[in-house]
């Protein structure tokens, strides 16, 4: 009795496969597949795809270690002890005062690549066009390696520890000891803002002290900065331009109606198919084709499995961001934002009154209050390298803080078009103006 179930079973095959839903399955499954194996090789960066893969490289330097070694080497000529090369430093009308805060770390230092790669490849009217201003947010400024070194001397227009009152210093010192960032934190992005205000640049740009930045990465803010002023007046005042994000933040949200109703996209195209399949049907030639079966078998399994395939591949993947764009719901980090002048006090002043927290989220939560625009420059323009906080942060936070597709960038093509925008005439007038010798 087995043997002939089996051969009975066996001679069913011949005959399922004649059936025409049976082969549409079948073919709608290959496709399935090899549209699966190409999400798997072009969309496994995306940190919400159901294709990433953390273990595939995805935070390995490759880009901004060939910057990082750019940088070392532009940082070691300044610091030469004899014979440096002929430094450039702000002229008297900066467009951006650039504030970095550093804080000596336990392990990594990455300051010194975070300076020279901001200003390694800068043509001279850009350097001329930039007020540089570090503040070394140690109460012991000494304890910081690069305090010191002849490289600040050389490549920076300020370059200070806290110059406050004898109470104020005592208190830090115990926030520094208590290890409070929240409030020492706060105070200190104050401190670099306020510090910026005193340059009279129209822009201030604050940097963290653990990032590599993009060579052409001033021309491409000046771009989008031009850019911004030619929108629509009717838009809202806008608080800043973010130079990095991380796609962590740009998955799928409950404020997107795909997402939020995903059983209805499902629905939807389940019965869209089914009436375009039965419209078909009625035309003769395809009647023997779409029989009842094959059009439930399309409708019920290959439509939901090709939505589900198009969830998949996540939001970012399936729509990428282009030049400068509306970031306001999905604002993260501070590793990189530029203030307009005229939103800096208004800022400070509100930082100082919470005076404790996460600076980032205080700047959303103002800009929120305030309804103020938040803009990003895609692609990011610097990289987060620093996985090892200095603020007591989890190594998995820190890894979330990435720009997941920055380490592609490919350095001839960069300088290719760091080139074509100073030819822009409207960029050249302004660096002209702004970056004129002294």
């Amino acid at each position: 009795m087995r043997i002939e179930r089996c051969v009975a079973s066996m001679s069913l095959v011949p005959q399922l496969l004649k059936l025409t839903a049976v082969k549409t399955l079948l073919a709608a499954a290959c496709l399935w597949l090899l549209i699966f194996q190409y999400g798997r090789y072009h969309f496994w960066r995306d940190p919400h795809s159901a294709f990433f893969n953390d273990r595939g490289g995805v935070y390995d330097l490759e880009y901004s270690l060939s910057r990082e070694r750019e940088a070392h080497h532009f940082i070691s000529r300044y610091n030469a002890p004899t014979n440096p090369p002929a430094s450039i430093k702000g002229g008297t009308d900066p467009l951006f005062c650039v504030a970095f805060v550093t804080v000596r770390r336990e392990s990594d230092d990455y300051f010194d690549p975070s300076i020279g790669s901001l200003l390694a490849g800068l043509d001279p009217r850009e350097r001329r066009a930039l007020h540089l201003n570090i503040l070394f947010a140690d109460t012991d400024p000494t304890k910081h390696p690069s305090w010191g070194q002849k490289w600040v001397g050389r490549l920076t227009d300020v370059a200070e520890t806290y110059n406050v009152s004898k109470s104020q210093l005592d208190h830090l010192k115990k926030l520094e000891a208590d290890r409070n960032f929240y409030e020492k934190g706060v105070f200190d992005y104050v401190y670099a803002l306020s510090s910026c205000q005193q340059s009279n640049a129209p822009y201030t740009v604050v940097f963290e002290d653990d990032i590599i930045i993009a060579d052409g990465w001033m021309a491409k803010t000046l771009k989008a900065l031009s850019d911004i002023k030619r929108m629509p007046s009717d838009k809202r005042p806008w608080i800043y331009l973010r130079l990095f994000y991380t796609e962590t933040a740009l998955g799928w949200e409950s404020s997107d109606f795909a997402y939020r109703n995903m059983p209805l996209v499902f629905a939807a195209g389940m019965l869209l198919a089914f009436a375009f399949l039965t419209a078909i049907r009625r035309i003769r030639p395809c009647r023997a084709s779409l029989d009842v079966p094959t059009i439930l078998a399309i409708c019920v399994i290959c439509v939901p499995a090709f939505i589900a395939l198009i969830y998949m591949t996540g939001k970012y993947s399936l729509s990428p961001l282009h030049g400068v764009v509306e970031i306001n719901p999905y604002g993260c980090c501070t590793q990189g934002m530029v203030f307009p002048r005229d939103q800096v006090n208004p800022l400070i002043d509100y930082l100082r009154g919470r005076g404790h927290g996460q600076t980032d989220t205080m700047i959303e939560e103002y800009a929120e209050e305030k309804k103020l625009t938040r803009y990003a420059l895609v692609p990011q323009q610097l990289q987060h390298v620093g996985l090892k906080s200095s603020r007591d942060n989890t190594e998995l936070n820190a890894q979330s803080t990435w720009a997941f597709y920055f380490e592609l960038n490919k350095p001839k093509l960069l300088r290719k078009e760091h080139d074509e925008i100073l030819q822009n005439k409207e960029i050249g007038q302004l660096l002209d103006k702004h970056g004129a010798e002294k």
